[in-house]
């Protein structure tokens, strides 16, 4: 399935299911909106496909030539180049280049230390669609193992900190258990892997396995989201925020923030 099929599917999805959360209302706004590919969105599907997909990369990325566009002779050079792009390549500068295919190269070898744990690996569907709570949901997991025995799920996360304690807070944030909980739901796998790479030199990676209790967490997420969306799709409303008063309480860590008078 391209792409473009996968995205006209009327189904929910992890992305869409962390908007849900927030509000229905802000679910729609998400839908409607253009996603602005910024350079950090870049940079993480450029390292995606060169981890994941290298021969896709090989053919699609290029390197722009070195040559200041400020100048008529450097604005020549680019325009040579960029004549010759098809449609479905795209270019990156060097520096950049380089960057990318080092994070990727360190992706590589923790996806091939998690896949070598599985016994007659090999690789499965990339596109999966179901029903949840009477929902529609789709996805399209990084990698999905079979084994003879286990099956397993496996997401590359580039961070600027692939320690125990920052990735734990990136996965609480970022609500990754709840994507765990879509993948494995979608796929009937058991285990979701992490392999967080760093962004910088020496570009070190990290490898998780989420626990049952992530999982679990994120299996109740996935059950909000999802009746939400099917109450919403029902009643053809899709709320912001109460609109009652409502009494706020100061975090719980603040009690512990003492002022000195």
């Amino acid at each position: 399935m391209s792409r473009t099929e996968y995205n006209e599917l009327k189904s929910l999805n992890y992305s869409g299911a962390k908007q849900i959360l927030v509000s229905p209302s802000h679910y729609q706004a998400w839908l409607k909106a253009e996603q602005e590919d910024t350079p950090a969105l870049r940079f993480g599907r450029l390292v995606h496909l060169a981890s994941l997909e290298p021969q896709v990369f090989d053919r699609t990325v290029r390197v722009m030539p070195e040559c200041d566009r400020r100048t008529k002779e450097g604005k020549a050079i680019y325009e040579a180049f960029a004549a010759t792009l098809r449609p479905d390549e795209e270019c990156v500068k060097k520096d950049e280049m380089d960057k990318v295919l080092a994070v990727a190269e360190s992706a590589q070898a923790g996806i091939e230390k998690v896949c070598g744990g599985v016994e007659g690996a090999r690789l499965v569907e990339h596109t999966y669609t179901g029903t949840y709570e009477g929902t529609p949901i789709k996805g399209r997991p990084d990698l999905v193992v079979a084994g003879s025995e286990r099956t397993i799920v496996l997401d590359v996360k580039t961070t600027t900190d692939a320690s125990p304690k920052a990735f734990a807070r990136d996965l609480y944030n970022f609500k990754y258990h709840l994507q765990a909980a879509w993948y494995c739901r979608l796929t009937g796998a058991k285990e979701f892997f992490y392999v967080a790479v760093e962004k910088e030199p020496p570009y070190a990676f990290a490898i998780y396995r989420l626990d049952e209790e992530g999982l679990e967490l994120g299996r109740k997420l996935m059950a909000s989201a999802c009746l939400t969306y099917r109450e919403c799709s029902l009643f053809g409303a899709w709320p912001s925020y109460p609109s009652e008063v409502q009494t706020i309480s100061l975090p719980k860590w603040a009690a512990s923030d003492s002022i000195d008078v």
